[in-house]
This record gives C-alpha cells, structure tokens and sequence, in this order.
C-alpha cells in the first residue's frame, strides 16, 4: 500500500505506526515521520483554503459595497451619471470584469449622455420662463430683495413645480401664496420660493401670471423636452437599480477579475 496511505490508516484505520511499519517493511522512525510530514501538508492546505475562503468572501463583499454606493449616488431626482465612478475606482473595473455583458453598463452610458441633455432642458426652460415674464408682469427681476420687481425665486419656483409634475408630482399646485407686507411693498411667497416684491395692490397680479405660467408651460417645446428627458431618466434609473440590487443579493458575483484572490 502507498505511503501516502498512511495518515489514512493512521486516524481512520486505527493503525499504530508500529503496525504500519511491521506490515510495510518500514522502520517505524520513518513511518512517524511521513505520518507528521502529511499531516503538516494537510494542515498547510487547509489553511491555505481558509485564507483563500477568506479572501475571497471579502473581495465579493467589498464589491456588493461598492454596488451599494452606485445604487445610493442615483437615488436622487435627477440625472447622475456614475461612469466616471466605474472608470476610475478599481472596484468599477472589477465589477466591469466579472460582469462584462449584463446591461447594467449600457444603461450606465445612457445616463452619462442623459446628464447634459437634462441640465440644456432645464436652462432652456429658465430662459423661456424669463422671456415669458419679462414683458407680462411689467417688472424687471430684481438683484436686491428691497428692489420691486420679480425674484429669482420666480423661475426657481416654476422650474421646482414643472420638475415635479414631469415625475408625475404634485409640486406648487394648490399651495396658497404667501403675501408679506414690508415698507418697500409686499414680499409674494409660493412654498419655500420668494416669487417678487410687488407694489401695494399688485400682488395678486403676481400670483395670477404665476399660476398662469404654471399651467401654460406644460405645453412648451422646452417642458415637452424637459418631461421626455426625465422620462428618459426614471426607465433609465429603474434599470440599474434593478441589476445592482440583483448583484448586491446574490452576494456572490459570477466571473473573474483582475483583483480575484484565485
């Protein structure tokens, strides 16, 4: 019988190292000392295996993480791209490698390419809201708020409310105005946005053409291009959400990378 059969008979077959070397032709000095170099190697491998176990559930934990921070950085209510996070962070690479075909990446291109296509919609949509008011409220916007005339908080508003609507939200319908009578005329307030600083007696013209914007906006090319845009985003944004929660609770990601431990 082979001697790498003795460790076996030794734990398993209870086996002296007497018996082993009487029944083998062996002095019994030698059979010791193979049964403790075997049981060493079998000690050495296991440990190995322990640390490669290790390092392993480590690297597919620090990806799951990672996983988490992409899926956190898009959680807001407008377009963020994460590509650059991809390409720099090795953790981006790796996951890039384990998972070369899954369609998380070309989602991830279309929301890189989508950011500037919504921030050129909602300028835009600043500058049309501002052509707009300029000649029919018969104010100017004003750079002081103890000047007359309209606040930025005018268009920040409406772009707040048409924002909101084109994720299908309620935004600044129904909410009363808030008028605030001071010694350089009334101050008009919508939620948390300072519209103007009207003369006595105009306010309500103020919160007319507001309302009246609010409404008519919804039928601009600018807003059409805006709603499109976050549409864009919001089927874009449930897709990677969808895949990286997919990675995130297996726990265990397919494929091999750079950084893999074996």
């Amino acid at each position: 019988m082979p001697v790498c059969k003795w460790l076996e008979r030794y734990e398993v077959g209870g086996e002296s190292p007497p018996q082993i070397a009487k029944a083998e032709g062996y002095d019994v000095r030698t059979v010791r000392k193979q049964i403790d170099l075997m049981r060493r190697d079998r000690e050495i491998r296991e440990a190995r295996l322990q640390v490669l176990r290790g390092a392993l559930e480590q690297h597919y934990t620090d990806l799951c993480v990672f996983a988490e921070k992409l899926k956190g950085e898009i959680s807001g209510n407008e377009p963020t791209s994460i590509a650059p996070r991809l390409e720099e962070n090795p953790l981006g690479q790796a996951l890039r490698q384990h998972l070369p075909r899954i369609t998380l990446w070309r989602n991830v291109d279309k929301l890189h390419k989508l950011v500037p296509e919504f921030d050129e919609a909602v300028k835009m949509l600043k500058e049309r809201i501002r052509a707009e008011a300029l000649p029919a409220a018969s104010m100017k916007f004003s750079s002081s708020v103890a000047e007359i005339g309209l606040y930025d908080g005018f268009v920040d508003g409406l772009i707040f409310h048409l924002k909101a609507v084109a994720r299908g939200w309620q935004g600044l319908t129904g909410m009363e105005p808030e008028l605030t009578r001071t010694k350089d005329g009334v101050r008009v307030k919508r939620g948390a946005f300072a519209l103007a600083l009207s003369p006595e007696g105009e306010a309500d013209n103020v919160n007319k053409f507001f309302d009246a914007i609010m409404n008519e906006a919804l039928g601009w090319d600018e807003y059409l291009r805006l709603k499109k845009d976050t549409d864009d985003f919001l089927r874009c944004k449930r897709a990677i959400e969808n895949e990286l929660t997919t990675i995130i609770l297996r726990r265990i990601i397919p494929g091999k990378c750079l950084y893999c431990p074996i």
